[in-house]
């Protein structure tokens, strides 16, 4: 997956950096290293994505409004 796959998810989904970092349980400057190149993206992050990519729309959301909820990454 390429930088660009994933910032067209991301927008897709409706995402900000931030949230998408929780949504996946990373930190958010490895999500920027990502979105930016800096960083090449992981296959098994890749892979993860593809499987967000076929649930239903509805699914989806839930389990991200579920993800979005929870105490941040490290914390509690």
């Amino acid at each position: 997956m390429t930088a660009d796959e994933l910032d067209e998810l991301r927008r897709a989904w409706g995402l900000d950096a931030r949230q998408l970092a929780k949504v996946l349980c990373l930190h958010s400057t490895k999500v920027s290293e990502y979105l930016g190149g800096v960083e090449k993206i992981p296959c098994a992050l890749g892979y993860h994505l593809e499987a967000l990519a076929l649930l239903s729309e509805d699914q989806r959301r839930a389990l991200f409004e579920k993800r979005l909820e929870r105490p941040t990454h490290g914390r509690g």
